[in-house]
């Protein structure tokens, strides 16, 4: 199971859902050196069972700035399901999420 995204629009009403799988978290904190504790934004999902946190904007801006730089350093195998996350995140009326561990 993976880290589940509830994404909210400007006027704070539930906007859409999407998942971080399993996997993709895997690869992000497990499967290279620890380059995501250079970022302060992404640091904050790393741990899968007390990850329950809100970004508004900017913080949200900011975030997915992280996962956009992490993505150099990750295997292409993840890009496809990074780049969708990045998508979701990054839509002009997503203005907050909140992001639910286990």
């Amino acid at each position: 199971m993976g880290l589940d995204i509830i994404l909210y629009d400007d006027k704070g009403a539930r906007a859409g859902f999407i998942e971080i799988p399993s996997s993709l978290h895997e690869a992000i904190f497990m499967g290279m050196p620890p380059l995501w504790s250079s970022y302060p934004y992404l640091s904050k999902i790393k741990d899968y069972y007390k990850t329950n946190i809100r970004f508004h904007q900017p913080d949200l801006h900011h975030f997915v700035e992280d996962l956009k730089q992490i993505r150099l350093f990750m295997d292409s195998t993840y890009h496809a399901a990074l780049d969708c996350l990045i998508d979701a995140l990054s839509q002009s009326h997503i203005q907050a999420i909140y992001v639910a561990g286990d």
